[in-house]
């Protein structure tokens, strides 16, 4: 029998600043999570309020942070609005998702937090990557997702030309969101990662980590460690 626990929502309506006590099953599949940025960062998230409402539409949970938008174009009014739930605790995303997005990196303490085949999509400068990020991401066996190993056909990062083509913060969020919705979700939706990733090929280039393995090679080739080409772990679509 699966256990069950209590995660207490806030709600981000100043006129109802009141929780609630809800029990959640922590192996519901169809859920996101929004956390919050470290960052002060204005574009400080992957998803609109409308990307969030179609989720919600479409019966997947989504939850986030309390004060996930204060650097955000948006607010948390807005994302309640959309459908979000909110919780105060990183723990409790974690345990409530299989989808967690944050636009800076994950930090130590969170990637320990997560549950074994998790999904993890961030930003992650090269400075935030050691071995021992690596061994901790892959002792969990995370499906690690870094949207900045994008690049454009000329092999330029493709979040800074969304950036350079957008002429306010709001507009950077709505085309980067517009582009990474659908990525998540075909995670979502898809019988695993490896189908998600064969059906999606945009994802490809921006694994870091699948399966306890290391995916990006010059990842691999600056830290010295093995690693295997994502392909060679998704073969197989079962």
């Amino acid at each position: 029998m699966t256990a069950e626990y209590i995660i207490l929502h806030d709600t981000p309506h100043a006129e109802t600043q009141t929780w609630e006590a809800a029990v959640e099953a922590p192996t519901r599949k169809l859920t996101v999570a929004l956390a919050k940025s470290e960052t002060l960062q204005p574009d400080s998230s992957f998803l609109t309020p409308n990307a969030v409402r179609t989720f919600t539409d479409q019966g997947i949970k989504v939850f986030a942070q309390f004060g996930f938008a204060n650097h955000n174009p948006f607010s948390d009014t807005d994302y309640a609005d959309a459908g979000t739930e909110f919780t105060h605790h990183y723990a409790d995303l974690s345990m409530l998702s299989n989808l967690i997005v944050k636009f800076d990196a994950f930090t130590f303490d969170q990637i320990a937090l997560s549950k074994e085949n998790q999904i993890l999509i961030s930003i992650l400068p090269p400075e935030n990557l050691d071995q021992e990020y690596i061994k901790a991401v892959n002792d969990k066996k995370i499906t690690m997702i870094c949207l900045d190993y994008l690049k454009d056909e000329q092999g330029s990062p493709l979040l800074e030309k969304i950036r350079q083509e957008t002429l306010s913060e709001a507009g950077f969020q709505i085309s980067l969101s517009n582009f990474t919705f659908p990525l998540m979700e075909a995670l979502l939706h898809a019988p695993s990662v490896a189908y998600a990733l064969q059906h999606s090929p945009d994802l490809m280039p921006c694994i870091l980590c699948h399966a306890g393995t290391l995916c990006h090679q010059q990842t691999a080739e600056k830290l010295q460690l093995p690693w295997r080409d994502i392909l060679s772990l998704c073969w197989n679509l079962n």
